[in-house]
C-alpha cells in the first residue's frame, strides 16, 4: 500500500500482502527511498503508521552526505548492503547541471567497460549475490526482524528504495512465503511510485544531456524485472535456490519461522 509523503519517494506499506503461510500484518513493515529532507507532515504520517525503527541501508559515506532527519521516539540502525557504491546520487538536493554530470559520468565509466545502464544493473544485481559484504547485510537485515521485532513499524531504505531496500524486501517477502510473482509486482511497483519524481529530474537534466543518452539516463532512475530475475537467476546459479541463499546469509529455519510469526497474520 502506497504511504503518501511530501519528501520521501517510494514509500509503501507491505501490509496485505499474501503469502502461502498468511497476510503480511499493517503497520509492520514499511519500505521506502531516504529520510533525508523529511517534512513534519511526513513524519507525522509515518507516526501514524506506528513507527519505530529505521534500518538505514546506504554506506557511511552516503550517510555522512545526507544523514536522514531525525525523528523523535524512533531508533536508527545502519547495516549496509554495499561497501561501496558509486550510486546514492541525491537528485532532490542537486540542480540540473549538477545530476546531469554525475549521470553521465556513470554512464561514461559503463560504456568504458562495454556495458549499458540496463546490463550495469543486472551486473549490480549478481554482485548483490557474490559478495561477501552483501551477505552479511542481508543476513544482519533478516536477522534484527526476526530477533528483535518492535510493536510497531520498521522502516527500512537505501537512496531510491529500489535496489538495495528492492532486494532486502524481495529476500524478506521470500522468507515470508510470498511467491516470485508477488515479489515481483511488488519491485515493479517503484516505476509506479517514482514515476512523476524521475520525470522531473529527467525535466532538470534533458537541457544539459544529449537527447541520445536521456533514455539511458531513465534506466537509471527506475528498475526493470531483468534486474530482480539476475539476482534470483545468481542466487540459483551459485547456490542452487533462493533458500540456500538465504541459508547462506546466516538465516536459519528458526529465523524464518520467527519472521512468519512476527509479521504474517
Amino acid at each position: 500500500m502506497k504511504i503518501d509523503l511530501i519528501q520521501v519517494a517510494n514509500a509503501r506499506d507491505l501490509g496485505g500482502t499474501k503469502t502461502r503461510y498468511g497476510t503480511v500484518k499493517a503497520n509492520k513493515l514499511i519500505r521506502s527511498g531516504h529520510l533525508s529532507i523529511i517534512t513534519e507532515q511526513d513524519i507525522a504520517t509515518l507516526k501514524a503508521h506506528n513507527l519505530q525503527r529505521v534500518i538505514d541501508l546506504r554506506t557511511q559515506q552516503e550517510i555522512a552526505n545526507h544523514p536522514d532527519g531525525h525523528i523523535d521516539n524512533v531508533t536508527f540502525e545502519n547495516i549496509s548492503i554495499m561497501s561501496a557504491t558509486t550510486f546514492g546520487i541525491s537528485y532532490e538536493t542537486l540542480d540540473g547541471p549538477t545530476i546531469a554530470v554525475k549521470l553521465q559520468a556513470g554512464i561514461d565509466r559503463m560504456i568504458a567497460r562495454g556495458e549499458v545502464p540496463i546490463e550495469h544493473m543486472r551486473i549490480l544485481y549478481r554482485t548483490f549475490v557474490q559478495d561477501e559484504h552483501s551477505h552479511k547485510g542481508y543476513g544482519a537485515f533478516l536477522k534484527l526482524l526476526a530477533e528483535h521485532p518492535t510493536d510497531g513499524a520498521t522502516l527500512w531504505h537505501c537512496t531510491g528504495g529500489k535496489d538495495r531496500c528492492g532486494t532486502c524486501t524481495a529476500l524478506l517477502l521470500h522468507c515470508l512465503g510470498a511467491d516470485f510473482q508477488t515479489i515481483m509486482d511488488d519491485y515493479l511497483q517503484t516505476n509506479v511510485q517514482v514515476n512523476e519524481h524521475a520525470e522531473s529530474i529527467l525535466a532538470k537534466v534533458s537541457p544539459h544531456v544529449p537527447e541520445n543518452r536521456m533514455e539511458l539516463v531513465r534506466s537509471m532512475l527506475l528498475v526493470d524485472e531483468s534486474y530482480l530475475r539476475s539476482f534470483r537467476s545468481e542466487a540459483e546459479r551459485l547456490y542452487g535456490s533462493m533458500d540456500a541463499f538465504i541459508a547462506h546469509c546466516g538465516i536459519t529455519d528458526e529465523d524464518i519461522a520467527q519472521l512468519r510469526e512476527n509479521y504474517l497474520q
